[in-house]
Parts: C-alpha cells; sequence; structure tokens
C-alpha cells in the first residue's frame, strides 16, 4: 500500500519525541528490544503500533486499507471474476459437509451466498522504470503480456492478509509480484469477501472457488487448466490462515471419501497443491496462547485481555458491531475452536497426507500458534520446512524486504515453491531459527520435537477457555440485542 509523502508527514510528526525516544534508547542499547531489534526495525515497530492503536470505525479501515493505488512498474496484473458456480452439489456443500465433520455439532455459522469472485494474476515485468505506467489494455491482452515474462509453471494461489477484515490484492502486489520474480512463475491473487459483512465460511467458499478455478477453468477464462502439481497455496497473517484451512478442507473432503466436486457442470477430482508457504499464520483466532503476551514488545499486533478483548477494536459504525451481534469480527463464538476456522485446533492426525509446508516467523505475537501448528504437521507426517527469525515482528519480510532476514525470507520461501513444483521438494522436517543482528543471516538447526514446550492439552485448554469467554460475551450481546429489538416493536 502505498503512501504519499504528506500522509507520511502526517503519520510522523505528531510521533516524533515517541520516535527520538526510541532512537536514542535503542542506539545506547537501553530500549526494550534493543537486544534482539536494530534500530530501523524497533522504531518501525513503535510507529507502526502507533499508528493502530488509534481506533476508528470499520468502515474507514476498509476504504483506507482497500484503496488502490494503482499498478505502474515491473508489475505485470490482469483482473478477472470468476463466475458463480450454479451446480447444487458444488462447492458451498462440500464446505458444509467438511465443517461437520471436522466439528462436534455445536458450531454455528451463516450460509453463504455464491457468487462472483475477483482475483489477479500478478507477475514480474522485466525492463520496467519504476514509475511506468501499466499498458491501457484489455484484461486479456494484460494476461498475455503477462504471461510473456512467466519461465515455468509455478502458480502461487494467494491469499492476502488483514485480519479478514482489512487488505486486498491491490495492496499486495508488491509482494506477490516480488515471489513471481523469484520463481519465475505467476500469483493468483484472491479477492475473497472480507468480514464482518461476510462472517465464516465465506472466505473459504471463496478460495474453494478460486482453487477450482484454477484446475478447471470456466468458459471465458483467460487461462488453460493449470495442474495441482503445479500450484502452490500461499498467504501472509489471515491469509496464511486461508491457504491452511483450504489445505485442511481438501484433506478432510478426501478422507470422507469425497473425490470430485461439481463446478461449472464438471466433475473436478479434489487433488491437493504442490505445497503450501505460509508468511506468519494466523492460526488461531481466539488468540490464546502466550506469546500473543510474551512477544508484545518485538509486535505491533496488540494483544487482546485475558478474555480475548481487543483494545483496538473498530469504534461502531453500520458494519461493527454486527446485527445480530457476535463476539469476533470473523466468525460466530462457536467456531473459534473449529480447525477450518483455527488450523491450530487440528489434530495431528488431521494432517496425514498433506503435501510439504513451508513456515515462516518472527518473535512475534503468533510464535506460539505458528510453532505447535508446524510441530502438528510433522508429527501428522507432513515434511514441514520451519524458519523463525530473532526479534523479527509480524509478516517482517514484507515489511523489509530489502534487509539481509527479508532478503533471505523471500529466497526461501521461492525455493521451496519452486522445489515443490518441480517435485524436488524436502524429504524430511527441518527447523532453523536465525539470529538477530547476523548478517548474513545465521541459521541454527533445531529439533523438531522441542519446537514448543506446550503440550496438546495446554494448547486445547486454552482455545477452549478463550472460546468460553467469547461465547459468553456473544450470548450477552445477543440477549441485549433481542431486547432491544421486541422493546423497539412494541
Amino acid at each position: 500500500m502505498d503512501i504519499s509523502p504528506r500522509a507520511l508527514l502526517k503519520l510522523l510528526v505528531p510521533r516524533l519525541p515517541l520516535l527520538l525516544t526510541t532512537a536514542i534508547l535503542n542506539t545506547i542499547s537501553l530500549s526494550p528490544n534493543s537486544s534482539k531489534q536494530d534500530l530501523q526495525t524497533e522504531l518501525t515497530v513503535v510507529i507502526i503500533r502507533s499508528i493502530i492503536s488509534v481506533r476508528k470505525t470499520m468502515s474507514y479501515l476498509q476504504h483506507i486499507s482497500m484503496k488502490d493505488p494503482g499498478i505502474k512498474g515491473p508489475i505485470s496484473v490482469a483482473k478477472v471474476t470468476i463466475p458463480p458456480p450454479t451446480d447444487e452439489d458444488g462447492p458451498r456443500v462440500a464446505i458444509v459437509r467438511a465443517i461437520q465433520e471436522l466439528g462436534d455439532g455445536s458450531e454455528t455459522y451463516t450460509l453463504p451466498d455464491i457468487v462472483n469472485v475477483e482475483a489477479e494474476w500478478t507477475g514480474y515485468r522485466k525492463g520496467v522504470a519504476k514509475n511506468e505506467p501499466r499498458p491501457d489494455l484489455p484484461e486479456a491482452d494484460q494476461y498475455r503480456v503477462l504471461m510473456a515474462g512467466v519461465s515455468n509453471e509455478t502458480t502461487i494461489l494467494y491469499f492476502h492478509g488483514g485480519a479478514y477484515f482489512l487488505m486486498d490484492p491491490c495492496s499486495h502486489r508488491q509482494s506477490v509480484a516480488h515471489l513471481a520474480r523469484l520463481t519465475g512463475g505467476r500469483g493468483y491473487s484472491v479477492r475473497y469477501r472480507l468480514a464482518p459483512q461476510n462472517p465464516f465460511p465465506a472466505q473459504l467458499l471463496d478460495a474453494l472457488i478460486a482453487y477450482l478455478s484454477l484446475l478447471s477453468p470456466p468458459g471465458g477464462s483467460f487461462h488453460e487448466p493449470v495442474p495441482a502439481k503445479s500450484i502452490v497455496f500461499a498467504g501472509d497473517s489471515a491469509g496464511a490462515n486461508l491457504a491452511v484451512t483450504l489445505l485442511q478442507l481438501l484433506l478432510t473432503l478426501r478422507r470422507i471419501g469425497l473425490r470430485n466436486i461439481k463446478f461449472h457442470g464438471v466433475d473436478v477430482p479434489i487433488e491437493l497443491p504442490a505445497g503450501v508457504a505460509l508468511n506468519s499464520c494466523w492460526a488461531d483466532i481466539s488468540r490464546s496462547m502466550p506469546s500473543i503476551h510474551k512477544n508484545a514488545q518485538f509486535d505491533y499486533l496488540d494483544p487482546p485481555t485475558a478474555e480475548g478483548i481487543s483494545k483496538a477494536d473498530p469504534l461502531p459504525d453500520d458494519l461493527w458491531p454486527a446485527r445480530p451481534p457476535r463476539a469476533e469480527i470473523f466468525c460466530n463464538a462457536s467456531m473459534l475452536a473449529h480447525p477450518l476456522v483455527s488450523p491450530l485446533a487440528a489434530l495431528s492426525e488431521l494432517w496425514e497426507g498433506m503435501p510439504p509446508a513451508w513456515l515462516c516467523l518472527g518473535n512475534e505475537g503468533l510464535e506460539d500458534e505458528i510453532t505447535i501448528l508446524a510441530r502438528r504437521m510433522h508429527q501428522g507426517g507432513g515434511v514441514v520446512h520451519f524458519v523463525g527469525y530473532e526479534g523479527m515482528p509480524h509478516c517482517f519480510a514484507m515489511i523489509f524486504p530489502t534487509t539481509p532476514k527479508g532478503k533471505d525470507c523471500y529466497q526461501r520461501q521461492a525455493k521451496f515453491i519452486m522445489n515443490v513444483v518441480v517435485d524436488a521438494g524436502p524429504t524430511s522436517s527441518k527447523a532453523v531459527w536465525v539470529k538477530a543482528f547476523s548478517n548474513p543471516p545465521a541459521p541454527k538447526e533445531l529439533d523438531f520435537e522441542h519446537l514448543s514446550k506446550l503440550t496438546d492439552d495446554e494448547v486445547f485448554s486454552a482455545i477452549d477457555r478463550m472460546r468460553n469467554h467469547a461465547r459468553r460475551r456473544e450470548e450477552d450481546a445477543l440477549k441485549k440485542w433481542n431486547e432491544q429489538q421486541s422493546r423497539a416493536k412494541l
């Protein structure tokens, strides 16, 4: 997301005393983060934390985060719209079956409509100046321009982050184009529906439709069918959650014996992608793990209270709180411990048969949940490459793409993606942590089974505790709302 010089000044000037104090203390190694973060990193964390701590309405936040900066420079984009499938026994029924299979029957959710799903084919344009505008061409011709710069079959099905209520493919073009350049392939960045307007499982339905559209393009599509072995699911933060829950959805459907999904009149086989690459995956929507608080100083993400209430929740407006109200922006409280909402809730055996996975993280609030997710995947028989970066905040590579650690992270991710597509991916799990201040980055290999001291019992207990808090808040809010509705009718 591009920021104009004027907007940048408006953000920074009121925060100059905070920045000056942080800079002095970090320089003399007396700041809270100086043991693991250099001056650039700590200043950036402090700025972002200060900005996002200012509460705004949901409408404002969505408008700002989805504002299209335009397409220019060495980026190719072809915008497409996937028409909604009309098959009665299609993607939506498949998702319902998986929710039922993985749940305990107490879960409630809103069954989403099937709608158009927009996406952006994204690639890298070699030899193009930084500010050169996008060619004024029809989208079909934009796709041909993009494909002229693609050197192999790698297709990255990408889901943007943003806590499920912010951001857009337009805010992530730089990151997706960067992966396209490093891999020689192309990205397929999905404009999935956002909460709170569209709670779970609308996003998962859009993701499944996008994947099916790659495997079996509807009439009028620009692309030819893409083999599953050429596709890698990828995403950051909430987008990484969507990537890995889409994988869990496919694994579940195959496990219950569903082999095909009807899509635009075609029986499309349920095939697994070549791999999944997750950047700072939000694996626990309940935000129940200890690192949420333990790592708060190194991260810009605001930790919730002990009852799961976020101090940075949007101010009330027409979008939030929802009507009828719910405790969580993304889903009903009853869904918080469901594996298709919080993949941290998936038992190890649910990952059996999965393709290789790559997970990266920093010393961020989500450290525990990402670490335990990686351990569970490994215990379920998955081949997992796990890389942590000491002192780094949430999604650090996207914030610092030109730093040694940012470059190292992107290169590792791209190498993994390229290798799994050509069937030369890892054959055994590996976990490393990269030490703070090392340049070039110095990884230390770790024992995969001992990545986290938290036991599965402790994890499930913490998730259940937060789910119960959310349920009570939701029940109280619903009771008050129903009373207000009754009074309004009198």
